[in-house]
């Protein structure tokens, strides 16, 4: 095999092929890219970790066709340091690769084509459209709610619900959880109209994030396999195994009778909140205390945190109705919620010191659902935060 690739374009395909490039040194042949000659002027780049991955085409000067892998990380750093705009790669029939570019020449053992594990099939049945940058802002929104590790691997990943006329996003880890939701007119087959429902790994969002356009034009198509998703994007896909399971009934935890409504500035609490977490981050003495107080009162809310070698106090104006209540929570939850919302006004529901709290968006009850759909921007979002017990 001997091609020469234009070095942006190879960086550009390699990039995120990398989000599916091994790196437990298991199988040799799954910690590289595998690249396949396609036609005359057309290079497929693979790659697969068993669990995820990403497939590209690439347009090279094909001089021999053939089929290799090629270790990932020690090629794209090469590659990026190359000198020159043009980079060829040429693998002998002893399997020893040669990167060069300029007067730069890089030496690297590959391995066969037929060593890379089988793909999965990827045709799927027939794909949603869906636009790029509005799922990758709905992702963002929601993705702080995914646990890192739980017994039950549903908690690890998000919810999708696809309907004709919405898209819903939830996440859960047991002490928050976060719903976003937005209209969009879906193309679907006649299977699909009841709706498509899924789970998608965690890891596998993060990495389809970066992947997203922020072009509102660009659209993405999301297809199903047996036990897969694949994200066509243009002339790439990206593919996933989906978490097996029954998701959480997530709508019976959320709760339904709060009284007591607060509306406030979000950038307001946000910004004390940031203060507050010089004290509930504070690991000088090896000890984390990691709550917030906070205390409701009429026209303002008091937050306050205190370790053995520091303590803070702050106050933001709110607009409340119901009774007074002191309440406590992870500081960090209450932030990871505040920094997903893009309004500029919240509403936070409360009931209890031993309820979770809800926020949502703080005029959505004053509207009808005509002006909600005419006004929609940001769409539907709701934030759930359990509390945490107070010690004094």
């Amino acid at each position: 095999m001997k091609i020469t690739f234009d070095k942006e374009l190879l960086i550009e395909a390699m990039t995120p092929a990398m989000s599916a490039v091994s790196d437990k040194n298991t199988i040799a042949a799954i910690e590289g890219i595998l690249f396949t000659t396609d036609g005359e002027e057309r290079v497929i780049l693979s790659s697969y970790d068993l669990e995820k991955g990403f497939r590209t085409a690439v347009k090279a000067q094909i001089e021999r066709p053939g089929s290799f892998i090629i270790n990932a990380a020690k090629l794209f750093r090469m590659v990026r340091m190359m000198p020159e705009s043009k980079v060829q790669i040429e693998v002998n029939e002893k399997f020893q690769a040669k990167i060069s570019s300029g007067n730069s020449v890089f030496a690297l053992s590959a391995l066969p084509g037929g060593d890379f594990p089988s793909l999965p099939d990827l045709n799927g049945e027939k794909g949603v459209a869906i636009g790029q940058a509005m799922l990758k802002k709905m992702i963002g929104q929601v993705q702080h709610a995914i646990a890192v590790q739980d017994p039950r691997p549903v908690f690890c990943g998000a919810y999708f619900k696809l309907t004709p006329g919405k898209v819903r996003i939830v996440a859960c880890d047991r002490n928050r959880l976060a719903l976003r939701e937005k209209d969009c007119a879906l193309s679907m087959n006649e299977q699909q109209e009841a709706g498509v429902s899924f789970i998608v790994p965690g890891k596998t969002l993060m990495e389809l994030s970066k992947m997203l356009s922020q072009n509102e034009e660009e659209q993405l198509v999301i297809a199903f396999g047996r036990k897969h998703v694949i994200f066509h994007m243009g002339d790439s896909l990206f593919f996933s195994r989906l978490i097996d399971g029954e998701y959480i009934d997530y709508l019976s935890v959320i709760p339904k009778a709060n009284n007591i409504k607060v509306e406030l500035d979000r950038r307001d609490l946000l910004e004390s909140l940031e203060r507050v977490s010089l004290v509930t981050d504070d690991k000088s003495v090896g000890q984390i205390r990691g709550y917030v107080k906070c205390v409701f009162e009429e026209g303002l809310l008091k937050v306050s945190s205190s370790s053995s070698v520091s303590s803070v106090s702050d106050e933001v104006e709110i607009e409340k109705t119901g009774e007074d209540i002191t309440i406590a929570f992870n500081c960090k939850y209450l932030l990871d919620a505040l920094r997903a919302i893009g309004d500029e006004r919240v509403k936070i529901s409360l009931a209890t010191p031993l309820m979770s709290i809800l926020m949502e968006p703080a005029d959505k009850k004053e509207e009808t659902d005509e002006q909600e759909g005419e006004k929609e921007d940001e769409g539907k979002y709701l934030y759930m935060v359990c509390p945490v017990k107070m010690k004094e």
